[in-house]
Parts: structure tokens; sequence; C-alpha cells
């Protein structure tokens, strides 16, 4: 009996260091970690609610655990500083000034939900999974990166013809909206909107009302760059005006271009923000325009 109570009392000893600890405090306040006798420890801080796996050094009497992130694709590291006589934590902040409170979690409980044991099984495949899918988008963006080195001669020299001849843009090849494999427009059309989208490329006024009157019906995002630009005059505007409304039904931002566009006449703006029909986001820059103008 004494042999089996020793040993129990050991293997208590040996995990002091499991179980849920936790500052106790409420609200966005409260932190807590679970450590799992698995290797798995589940981080809980605000509403940030993180697994990954854990490691002790028991010599210098701190476990690190290591967690995934999928947005920066690489692994990152909290690390604790573990106080066997109270049995508590104390997060080890970097770069933590002077006289900063202390980060301690103290035990609560050597019982973890039987939820997170089973997340914590769960975990190497779900990370497994995440790593394959960021993997593959890495190399998706380094094939982009790559077509679009190989394409750079032929797109600079559609761009140098754009500026020097932009009546070039009005031929129909130019107004694909079909994109590549790799998600991308074509190099033709791809050097079109850029220029449409810089502002320090000239384009005659004419050039846009012909690209207004001829693009397809359904290629919105191209009419939404070409609202934008500064050539158009108010007379122009307010041509289009009745048909932007109806453009404006699939894609807003055709008429919120529209209301922020200099030229715009301000009976055309107050219109626009008065309309009950349409997305806010329609008709919102026409009322902060509006609101804009008041203040002035």
């Amino acid at each position: 009996v004494l042999c089996l109570a020793a040993a129990s009392y050991a293997k208590e000893e040996e995990q002091k260091h499991l179980g849920v600890f936790s500052n106790e405090a409420e609200g966005f306040k409260i932190v807590t970690v679970m450590i799992h006798e698995s290797g798995m420890a589940y981080f809980h801080g605000a509403v940030t609610g993180l697994i990954g796996e854990w490691k002790l050094d028991e010599a210098k009497s701190t476990l690190s655990i290591s967690i995934y992130d999928p947005s920066a694709r690489k692994e990152q590291s909290l690390d604790l500083r573990f106080d066997e006589g109270s049995r508590s934590y104390e997060i080890i902040k970097p770069g933590k000034e002077a006289g900063e409170p202390p980060y301690e979690l103290y035990f609560v409980s050597a019982d973890i939900p039987e939820k997170m044991v089973t997340a914590f099984k769960a975990y190497p495949e779900r990370i497994k999974k995440m790593k394959a899918q960021a993997a593959a988008e890495e190399q998706f963006k380094r094939r982009r990166e790559e077509q679009l080195e190989r394409e750079r001669p032929e797109y600079e020299r559609v761009v140098s013809q754009i500026k020097a001849e932009p009546r070039t843009v009005l031929a129909k090849e130019f107004h694909s909206k079909e994109l590549t494999p790799l998600g991308q427009y074509p190099t033709k059309i791809r050097a079109f909107r850029d220029t449409l989208i810089d502002h320090d490329v000239a384009y005659p006024e004419k050039v846009l009302i012909e690209l207004l009157e001829e693009v397809p019906d359904d290629h919105h995002s191209l009419r939404v760059l070409l609202v934008k630009r500064p050539e158009l005059t108010s007379e122009t505007l307010t041509r289009f005006y009745p048909q932007a409304i109806e453009w404006g039904k699939l894609n807003y931002t055709i008429l919120a271009n529209i209301a922020e566009h200099p030229n715009t006449p301000i009976e055309i703006v107050r219109d626009l923000a008065g309309r009950k029909n349409l997305a806010v986001g329609a008709t919102n820059p026409a009322k902060y325009r509006l609101e804009k103008l008041e203040r002035a």
C-alpha cells in the first residue's frame, strides 16, 4: 500500500505542470491555458483560442507551446515559466518592461474538458491539412509571380502602345473578362486595366465614351474603372447616369465612383443619395459627399 501511495504521489508531482491554469479574470481579460499529457496544449486569451504542441525544459522550468499561424505560414512560440511551488505559470512576454504586472496563471483543475481532449486528438491531422494548403497557396503565388515576370516584356510593350495610341483599347480583344488558369487577366487586358487605374496615363474622353458604350453588358468591373477616369466631363456623367443606375444594381461601386467623381453634378449626387432601391454601398458615398459639402 505504501508503495502504491508513493508511486501515486510521485506521479502527481511529475504531472504538476499539467491541467487547467487561469488568471481567473472576467470578460476579455481572462487568460486560460490547458496543458494535456498527450503533448498538446490550448491557449485562450480574449477572443483568441489556439492549439499547439508543448515541450517542457525542466532545467529552465520553461514550457513552450508551438502554435502554427496559417496566415503567417509559420510556427510561433508562446513561452511560460512554471513555478512548481505555487503550481502556476507566468507568461513570458517578449520585451516586457520593468514594473509591468506578471501574467500569472494559477492551477484550476487537473481535468481538461472532454471536448478539448477530442480537439487535441484531431489536431495533428488538421494541422497537416492546413500546412498542405499553405504550401499549395505558396506554390500558386510563386507560379503567378513567375508568369508575370515572363510576361513583363509583352506587358510593357502593350502599355507603351496604349500610351502612344489610346484608341488601341477599342479593339474587342481588350474587353474580355476571362481569366487565365492562374486567376489573372491575360497580358494585354492586364496592361489595359492598369493604364485605366493609373490616372497619369491620359485617355481622350471620346475613347472612354466609346468604351462605356461598347464593353459587354456584364463586364461591370471594367465600368468601375471607366467611370472613375478624371477626363469624364459633367455632361458625360449626366448622360450615362441613367444607365449607371441599372449597372449599379449589380455592382454598386460604379455608382459609388460616380458619387465621388469631382465632375459629377451636385443634382446627380443628391438624386443618388435619396435613392431607396439601391445598396448602401452606392448611396452612402453620395450622402457623405453632401455632408462634406455642407460642412465646407
